[in-house]
């Protein structure tokens, strides 16, 4: 073997076993953090300090009459839209009533919170017809201006809702010795997703 061969020999030789040495014995610091969390929903619980309907019976036209509500959230969000879903049966005593609906002689007056008594002059925040409200699928209370910021949650509001059995000036006798019994069902929503 020629001298130049072994010299080439012996460097490749000294380069490889100071590859494996370097690999071999490299070393170095590591750490490892684990983290947990928990996550857990809130809570939506509307509760109302009524649970029988609203009967309306025994009034003549020109008559209201002023009903009080409490709905409460019982849960840990807030709710931020209250919708009313209305329906109601109509009892024609005679059945002389002709296709003619009682609910669309109805008002429903969505009042203010600085009504107390008296004449609804001024309180009135919307009105609309028991048979209108009954074919809207989703009126909302909050939009409405009667539960303005909606319902906080673990709190309750009051608001005040007149029924007026509307004197159109005509010939209304079809609907003596009527009845009306009205449902409402409130669905609450929460409002959108926030940064927590």
């Amino acid at each position: 073997m020629g001298i130049k061969k072994t010299l080439g020999l012996g460097v490749a030789s000294a380069a490889l076993g100071l590859s494996l040495i370097g690999g071999g014995t490299f070393a170095y610091f590591s750490s490892t953090a684990t983290s947990t969390a928990t996550f857990a929903a809130g809570t939506l619980k509307l509760g109302s300090s009524f649970n029988t309907p609203v009967a309306l019976t025994n009034l003549k036209p020109g008559d209201y009459t002023v009903r009080t509500f409490t709905l409460s959230n019982d849960g840990t969000l807030d709710i931020k839209l209250l919708k009313l879903a209305t329906s109601y049966t109509v009892t024609d005593s005679k059945g002389d009533n002709a296709g003619q609906d009682l609910g669309d002689h109805f008002k429903v007056k969505l009042l203010d919170s600085t009504y107390t008594s008296g004449s609804l002059s001024g309180h009135v925040l919307s009105e609309i017809s028991l048979k209108d409200l009954k074919n809207t699928s989703s009126y909302d209370l909050v939009a409405a201006g009667v539960l303005p910021g909606g319902i906080a949650a673990t709190q309750s509001k009051t608001f005040k809702i007149a029924f007026e059995f509307v004197d159109n000036t005509l010939d209304q006798n079809i609907f003596q010795g009527d009845g009306l019994a009205l449902n409402w069902t409130f669905d609450a929503t929460q409002g959108l997703g926030e940064a927590k």
